[in-house]
């Protein structure tokens, strides 16, 4: 059944006639079809419609190779607050730079604390594209300039503040430092956890040592964002730290050293997390069993492909490990000649066709395929 005569389907039935493999099927709708369903549902009670959205949200989370952007984009425009939520929390990890300036006028002038400060964090996922310079001058300069106005107004809510200051802190600038200081050392909750998540978000070391002392805070809840951060920015000789965490009270803050144990990796991490197979919590033993095969994989792939293999890889020497040149004298094969006859002829990535501009498709890197099961909604839920 196609996609189409899907939603065709869809669009005749009642709320409660709605099953869970038709949600499914609405995946990657065009912008026209989004529309028809978003005038469809538009007819139905708020709480229904905020159902049906809250589910997609969950679908989206759930499922990496179902996508829903098309409607949480359409839906952004819906007159209320909590169905506006819903769908920034479904796009916080979309690329579109076209919506930058639409977190950013919900951040600024929503009308509710708690969609502006959805907003403010959502923008996280930009200010990372923002780092990582794949965002022109102008939005980059507009996420930062945006975030930082509201972290630097003492008038504005603290939640919103304390969001906005997560999303600014990726930046890693200086002038964004005292505010994280500033908030690491209030006695309000919300301000103390959400700088020790700045820390980690900065990616720097300097904050090296609060992170660390903040292991050991009363709070459990602090102690579990101080493990994520350190997971973050540490390195083996700060792993005897998450060590003592394995046998911490709270077992949120077991399983978050144990997943900063594996974020850091190593054969030290190794040792740390088959003890903890020990535990008598099924979750950590669990999640230890999952951290381990994880860092194994890893390091099964640093074999496979070394740095010296890598860097020959791409004509730094005419000598390649790991290729069988047996009946081959090395010094005969120019890998040079090889690297720049390929690079010639194939420019993947390099830019967009003729024939696939027409088709709205930006080549990009020609083996990023998302392929869907073969049979997608074969399930119902009851």
């Amino acid at each position: 059944m196609s996609k189409n005569i899907s939603l065709e389907n869809l669009l005749n039935k009642n709320f409660n006639e709605i099953k869970y493999k038709d949600l499914e099927s609405l995946t990657n709708l065009s912008d026209d079809e989004a529309s028809n369903f978003f005038e469809y549902i538009s007819k139905f009670p708020l709480l229904e419609i905020l159902e049906i959205i809250n589910k997609l949200v969950q679908i989206n989370d759930q499922e990496s190779y179902l996508e829903y952007e098309s409607i949480f984009k359409k839906f952004l425009s819906y007159p209320n607050d909590k169905i506006k939520i819903s769908c920034l929390e479904g796009l916080i990890e979309s690329e579109d730079r076209k919506l930058i300036k639409i977190f950013v006028k919900e951040m600024l002038e929503g009308e509710s604390i708690e969609l502006r400060g959805k907003a403010a964090k959502a923008l996280s996922g930009f200010s990372i594209m923002a780092f990582e310079k794949k965002l022109i001058i102008s939005d980059s300069k507009l996420i930062f300039d945006s975030l930082f106005g509201i972290i630097s107004n003492i008038s504005e809510p603290n939640s919103i503040r304390m969001n906005a200051l997560e999303s600014v802190s990726i930046f890693n600038h200086e002038a964004v430092d005292e505010y994280i200081l500033s908030a690491w050392n209030s006695a309000e909750f919300y301000s103390k956890k959400s700088s020790v998540i700045c820390m980690g978000l900065s990616g720097d070391t300097k904050w090296m040592n609060y992170i660390v002392e903040d292991l050991s805070h009363e709070d459990s809840k602090i102690r579990c964002e101080a493990s994520t951060s350190l997971g973050i920015i540490g390195t083996e000789s700060e792993l005897f730290h998450l060590e003592k965490l394995l046998e911490d009270e709270d077992l949120d803050v077991q399983l978050s050293a144990i997943i900063s144990i594996q974020s850091i990796g190593g054969e030290k991490a190794l040792k740390l997390l088959e003890q903890s197979l020990l535990s008598p919590e099924p979750l950590v033993v669990e999640q230890s069993k999952l951290s381990i095969k994880i860092i194994k994989e890893e390091q099964n792939l640093d074999l496979v492909v070394t740095p010296e293999m890598a860097q020959n890889l791409y004509g730094s020497s005419d000598i390649q490990p790991g290729i069988d040149l047996e009946g081959y004298d090395p010094l005969e094969i120019n890998f040079d000649e090889i690297n720049t006859a390929f690079s010639e002829s194939n420019d993947f990535g390099t830019g967009i066709t003729e024939e696939a501009e027409e088709l709205g498709l930006d080549r990009g890197d020609p083996f990023d395929i998302d392929l869907l099961p073969e049979d997608l909604f074969d399930y119902d839920e009851e």
